[in-house]
């Protein structure tokens, strides 16, 4: 992976440069998901969308928001003017105004209660107030925290279940394009910038209102001569606004380019982790720790980008902030000096300014904020809007009786390859019908046309008479079982494993078929049986035994129509032998249809398709097509024995 700004390539730094290599960030990323960078109407279209979630949990964030409010109203209201009695009436030793001069009204009882007190009793008062109010806020808090937390982790869940749906609908084609490490990086972190970008827009601004309107006719109850003091405060949004907003863009920018090297990270470590053998195999550990090295380089590198980049416009705002902030203090120092307010005033009105200042500065720099978390939203919701597999049909496909049948069937990829032309043939329940030919010649492509997997291109392809273009997609595959070449094991057990397609077989169903396919004698050796855990011992299945178990998956579902793609390369002939004995004896209620290229395998199949460049050359059984003089098959059987 070639990146300009890592230490094995350092380039000198330009703008133009980081740009192209965000580009190609983004391509390594995915190939589906390509149209990453959004202008300022789109951003704010998908911060809209988030808030929208909110629409299943508004009870739940209706009691977070009511309690922080609660909380910020409380606190902002009582809090600066602790400071104040302490400074004025304990510290300075002055009386306390009869008529509650110089405090806001609903603090009036309060202050009558304390007249006349001396300094010691009211600090008392104070501390005990202190505990009874830190003490409430805890309790509060601790319950607002854990009501939060559920609405958050509950918002996930279902973000996280739609996304894995989105992802697992796409069509075969996409599907190829999307790495793991991808899917996994959207799926694990890229939906937490959801909930974020709510608290974001909602939580933040309604504490930001709460905090200046209290704030603001608490100070003006107080000091209705100076409303000055809350102009200043509030200064600081626009000011921070218009420092910081023509910076919203790079922002975004940096953080596509920060996940897309995180991504890239993520597939580069299971990669290598899945291929580990094929590195050990060739030799290639310092090629493939130097390529690993790269991705981990970029990807810190990144992140180190993005934190710079928001580091910066946030030091540009509060160095904004930082002018307002002591030009206010000299106001306000002026006004002690003349007399205008006690010591106790200037505590308060500090702790107002800062109570609002803070708020301010958040809301005004809200925009720029909410650019990291709407980059990742961004990618979340571009899956979730790909479109999936196409629902052509609604009609329900009962139990397949007769079987299959193409006609003038032909399939292009998207990318414009030819891949099948001219298929006609047909394929009958009890017939075990073998696809031949050499690598590429178009099998697996067929054989996916049957469960549309994909979707030919011209001609049609009809189960028991009806197109399955007509058919809706999970009832024409819950009559197809497909057992693909390459074979994975699931963290669990054997019999789990064996079971994944049919999770109501029972114990005896499971073994019935684990000895159809030639294992049960092996699975019976081991420590614990069916019951071993192959999270831990799948590495110590041969290629063989893991393709047997697949193939018993596919037994066991127990469809009318079975596809098997390459079921016995990994096998020796002895149990070669016996799964096509198990084959044909299940074929007796099915259509089996078989991807071949070992002869063993082939010349037991009632009919054999023999293709070559994507068109159906010969169909017959072994002994007809071995009778053509010249025919393509006899010369594909003649060179295996070659």
């Amino acid at each position: 992976m070639a990146d300009s700004f890592t230490e094995e390539n350092q380039a000198p730094f330009s703008f133009d440069q980081l740009r192209e290599d965000e580009r190609e960030l983004d391509k390594q990323a995915s190939l589906v998901d390509t149209r990453t960078d959004i202008d300022y109407r789109e951003a704010s279209t998908l911060i809209w969308r988030c808030l929208l979630l909110l629409r299943y949990y508004w009870r739940r964030f209706a009691v977070v928001l009511s309690m922080e409010s609660v909380m910020t109203a409380v606190g902002t209201a009582v809090a600066p003017w602790a400071g104040k009695v302490l400074v004025d009436h304990v510290v300075l030793g002055l009386p306390i105004p009869d008529d509650g001069k110089g405090y806001p009204t609903f603090l009036l009882p309060v202050i009558e209660f304390l007249v006349g007190s001396s300094a010691i009793t009211i600090l008392l008062w104070l501390a005990l107030w202190t505990v009874i109010g830190v003490s409430a806020r805890v309790i509060f808090g601790y319950v607002h925290d854990l009501i939060e937390a559920r609405m958050e982790h509950s918002l996930l869940h279902m973000a996280r279940s739609r996304l894995f749906e989105s992802m697992r609908r796409l069509p075969m084609t996409q599907l190829d394009n999307q790495p793991i490490g991808d899917s996994v990086f959207r799926t694990m972190h890229d939906v937490k910038a959801l909930p974020d970008v709510i608290r974001m827009v909602l939580q933040v601004t309604t504490w930001g209102l709460v905090t200046f309107s209290v704030a603001a006719f608490t100070m003006l109850s107080a000091y209705p001569d100076s409303p000055l003091v809350v102009w200043l405060a509030v200064g600081a949004m626009p000011v921070f606004v218009m420092v910081t907003f023509p910076f919203a863009r790079m922002i975004r920018r940096r953080t596509q380019a920060n996940v897309a090297a995180g991504t890239v990270f993520v597939s580069a470590t299971e990669e290598g982790m899945d291929n580990i053998q094929a590195v050990q195999g060739l030799g290639v550990n310092q090629i493939e720790k130097e390529r690993f090295g790269l991705t981990s380089a970029n990807a810190f590198r990144r992140e180190r980008f993005l934190a710079l980049a928001i580091d910066v416009v946030s030091k540009l705002g509060e160095t904004a902030g930082k002018f307002l902030y002591w030009g206010f203090m000299l106001y306000m120092l002026g006004l002690v000096i003349s007399g205008e307010m006690t010591p106790g005033d200037y505590a308060v009105v500090l702790g107002y300014f800062m109570a609002m200042s803070e708020p301010a500065h958040s809301i005004g720099g809200l925009w720029v904020d909410l650019q990291e978390p709407t980059a990742r939203a961004r990618r979340v919701f571009a899956m979730l809007d790909m479109e999936g597999e196409k629902e052509l049909g609604h009609e329900v496909l009962a139990s397949v009786k007769d079987g299959v049948t193409f006609h003038e069937a032909g399939f292009k990829y998207p990318d414009g390859r030819r891949a099948l032309k001219h298929v006609s043939f047909e394929a009958k329940v009890g017939e075990i019908v073998a696809l031949a030919g050499s690598t590429g010649a178009g099998k697996t492509t067929l054989a996916c046309l049957i469960p549309r997997y994909h979707r030919a291109s011209e001609g049609q392809v009809r189960i028991d008479g009806k197109d399955v273009n007509d058919l809706s997609i999970d009832s024409l595959r819950n009559q197809i079982t497909y057992v693909f070449q390459e074979t994975e094991t699931l963290a669990g057990s054997i019999a789990d494993n064996i079971r994944f397609g049919n999770p109501d077989a029972t114990m005896d169903e499971v073994k019935r078929v684990a000895r159809l396919v030639g294992i049960d004698d092996f699975i019976s050796e081991l420590s614990d049986g069916y019951d071993t855990l192959l999270g831990t011992t799948s590495s110590k299945l041969s290629v063989g035994q893991k393709q047997r178990i697949s193939i018993a998956r596919g037994l066991l579902r127990d469809t009318p129509i079975l596809i098997l793609d390459e079921p016995t390369s990994a096998l020796d002939p002895e149990t070669e032998t016996y799964l096509m004995a198990a084959l044909e004896e299940a074929a007796k209620e099915k259509l089996v249809i078989i991807i071949a290229h070992r002869l063993s395998t082939i010349r037991r199949s009632n009919r054999i398709l023999f293709l070559e460049d994507g068109e159906i050359r010969e169909q017959g059984s072994h002994e007809q097509l071995m009778a053509i003089p010249e025919g393509y098959y006899r010369t594909f059987v003649e060179l295996q024995n070659t």
